[in-house]
């Protein structure tokens, strides 16, 4: 009875053992899971392309050398202020150094094709001819660029040229580029042309073989042993099919500069890695990319247009007027966070009074998550009230019931008199009749 009792004991110790270490197993998958990636280079940054929230960043507001991915703005310029179809003549030999497509006088190519070999080839080259082709002059066409990037937000960059080549104020930061690439990335044309592995140009007859280059982002075509990188322990292909572009870039005083974009279940996220070492660059990049994609989650707080709330208007063609959110507003959580902790206020006046415009801010609907603001959008109305003037807000019957009781009073005052001077009249010849 005695060892039964003590292999009892020895039963549970061992299993409330084995529970604590799995249980100190699983906390700490959660706590890696949650860890921020560890990356070399100086200067990086994490975004979702949805939201624009910035998950990881290193130096991101610095300004520095971007080399080649100066190209990402110089693409998305010229293809807003160019057709695809439009035939660029090149009379003359761009003396550019560096990376070329080694155009040639008296070749003629589409600003299509240039665009494609200005991001897959990286061609400096090509990034003149267009400039050239689209503005007149290199520096017309930069003032273009650097409009462009304060439209977008860009605050801190200033370019020069639209290559990259080194140029003492030639400067942007990681986060400027994370904002124009991702700004990019919602032309469908661009998107596509960055997420291309090669680029094959016909020949022509300045130069009669065909121009065959792979794209200089190796994520989406690396493979074999000449393109391997060393990423968490492991020797592994650059290739990875999460990747969908976007622009390389490398001069002595960027050293090694990639702006990449993946894609995986509906989520996409943008990394900016600057100035890296070159065995850095490509595990930089990945390290954020899987730390992007693999630890959050999308979350839609509301879709555009969702009806909120109606509220009463005071003076108006309606009682009530409905309230709308102007624009769908998500975020991005922790996967181990439940959406279900989301809460939301409802911000609006005490008073609505006619007339009222649709379209524009009537309140406002603030999204929180353990009391911190995650999201928030105006409440508007879809449709306008106008002012009712005070005549036309009395209902219909009201105004019969009391036109009806004016004259009934009338009415009845008039047989009043009537009936009084009637007396009267009675009264006076009775007395004259007694006299």
């Amino acid at each position: 009875m005695h060892h039964i009792r003590q292999f009892r004991m020895n039963y549970s110790y061992i299993m409330t053992c084995v529970f604590l270490l799995l249980l100190l197993f699983v906390l700490s998958l959660t706590v890696n899971a949650s860890e921020l990636p560890e990356i070399n280079a100086p200067r990086a940054i994490l975004i979702d392309e949805v939201t624009g929230e910035i998950i990881f960043e290193k130096n991101a507001h610095e300004p520095t050398y971007p080399a080649s991915t100066t190209k990402i703005l110089t693409a998305i310029v010229a293809l807003e202020h160019a057709a695809l179809d439009e035939v660029v003549h090149i009379d003359y030999e761009p003396g550019v150094s560096g990376s070329s497509m080694y155009i040639l006088p008296g070749e003629s190519f589409t600003v299509e094709t240039l665009v494609k070999a200005l991001m897959i080839r990286s061609g400096n080259d090509v990034a003149e001819v267009l400039a050239n082709h689209i503005s007149g002059s290199v520096e017309s066409f930069v003032d273009l660029m650097n409009e462009k990037a304060l439209e977008i937000g860009a605050k801190n960059t200033y370019f020069t040229n639209p290559h990259g080549l080194p140029d003492e104020d030639h400067l942007t930061t990681a986060y400027d580029l994370a904002l124009i690439s991702r700004y990019a990335m919602r032309n469908s044309t661009f998107r596509e042309i960055v997420s291309s592995p090669s680029l094959v140009i016909p020949e022509t007859k300045e130069t009669p073989e065909q121009r065959i280059y792979n794209n200089s982002n190796r994520f989406l075509w690396g493979r074999g042993a000449s393109h391997q990188m060393l990423y968490q322990g492991e020797w592994i292909n650059l290739y990875y099919p999460r990747v969908d572009g976007i622009k390389t870039g490398f001069t002595n005083a960027a050293k090694h500069c990639l702006v990449s974009s993946a894609t995986d279940n509906n989520r996409q996220v943008i990394a900016v890695v600057l100035n890296a070492e070159r065995e850095d660059l490509y595990p930089d990049s990945r390290a954020l990319l899987d730390h992007g994609l693999d630890n959050y989650q999308l979350v839609t707080l509301t879709d555009e247009k969702m009806l909120v709330t109606s509220v009463p208007i005071v003076n108006g063609t309606h009682d009530n007027i409905a309230l709308f959110t102007e624009k769908a507003v998500h975020t991005i959580l922790p996967t181990t966070v439940s959406a279900d902790l989301i809460t939301k206020e409802i911000k609006l006046k005490d008073v609505y009074e006619a007339p009222i415009e649709a379209n524009i801010e009537l309140g406002e609907i603030v999204f929180y998550h353990n009391d911190r603001v995650i999201g928030n959008t105006s409440l508007i109305a879809m449709e306008s009230v106008e002012f009712l003037p005070f005549f036309k807000r009395i209902p219909v019957t009201a105004i019969l019931l009391s036109l009806f009781l004016f004259f009934f009073i009338a009415w009845q005052m008039y047989v009043f008199r009537v009936r009084k001077k009637r007396r009267q009249t009675y009264l006076q010849r009775r007395m004259e009749r007694y006299q």
